[in-house]
Order: structure tokens, then C-alpha cells, then sequence
């Protein structure tokens, strides 16, 4: 039986979702509804089951916890401890999902990193439509000699 994480464990949970490790989280459709429009869409085609099947999503469990806790009403993640690569996945992941509450500060996280991994900054604000962050990368990876 898979493990179930300790802070997403609602009994009166409508809907699991399981993390790339298999790790479940038992949440509330509404909060994801709210605070996401892709999760908002997706709900829209699904159908209420008695006992559904999780929904698989490609994030491992730590970065899907911290995802789900900006759809909460609890306080938000502190990102400064966050490792690059922790980071840039979230910051993937709330763009992949529109969680808007996460966006700006993932986005100002990932500008803290544009000294020390400015290629992969680069990538992230071309690909999401950051234009003074991919600005900013760009010039960094200039004085790096990388680009």
C-alpha cells in the first residue's frame, strides 16, 4: 500500500493525487480548483467515482507538498532554503499548473540564481515569457563566457 503524506491526508479528501515516487496526497478539489486553472479544467472532465484511481503527476513529493501548500490556506513556503534544482523544479511545476499565488515569488527565487545558474534561468524565462528575467540571464551568461 503506498504511503500517504502527513500534511495532504484530508479524511474527507475528493481526490488523490500521487507523486512521481508514488507518495499520495489526499486533498480537496475545491482548493485546487481555486487556487489553479489547470486543475480547474481537469476537474471539469472528470467524473465523480466512488473510490477514483489517484491522478499521477510527474513531480516527486517534495515539490508537489510544496505546490500544494500555496492552494492552502496556511502560510506559504519559505523558498530561500531551496536548492537550485528543488526551485527550478517548482518553479516548472507551478507554471505547468497556473498556481498563481506561486508564480511571482518562484519567479523572483529563480532571478536569485541568475549569477550562479544563468543558462538554466535563461531557459526558464524564455520558456515561460520572463522577458527581463531572460534578459537578465542573458547578460549574466555573457560575463560568464557560457553562452
Amino acid at each position: 500500500m503506498a504511503q500517504t503524506s502527513s500534511r495532504f491526508c484530508a479524511p474527507d479528501a475528493d481526490i488523490t493525487l500521487s507523486s512521481s515516487s508514488g507518495l499520495l496526497f489526499r486533498v480537496h478539489r475545491k482548493n485546487l480548483e481555486t487556487h489553479s486553472s489547470a486543475f480547474a479544467s481537469a476537474s471539469a472532465a472528470t467524473t465523480a467515482q466512488p473510490e477514483p484511481e489517484p491522478v499521477a503527476l510527474t513531480e516527486p513529493s517534495d515539490v508537489l507538498e510544496l505546490v500544494l501548500q500555496f492552494m492552502y490556506p496556511q502560510p506559504q513556503p519559505d523558498l530561500r532554503a531551496l536548492d537550485f534544482r528543488t526551485l527550478a523544479v517548482l518553479a516548472e511545476a507551478v507554471e505547468k499548473y497556473d498556481v498563481y499565488s506561486a508564480l511571482a515569488i518562484c519567479q523572483s527565487q529563480m532571478e536569485s540564481f541568475v549569477c550562479t545558474h544563468p543558462l538554466e534561468v535563461l531557459v526558464y524565462a524564455l520558456r515561460h515569457g520572463h522577458t527581463n528575467l531572460a534578459n537578465e540571464a542573458a547578460q549574466q551568461s555573457m560575463r560568464c563566457g557560457v553562452a
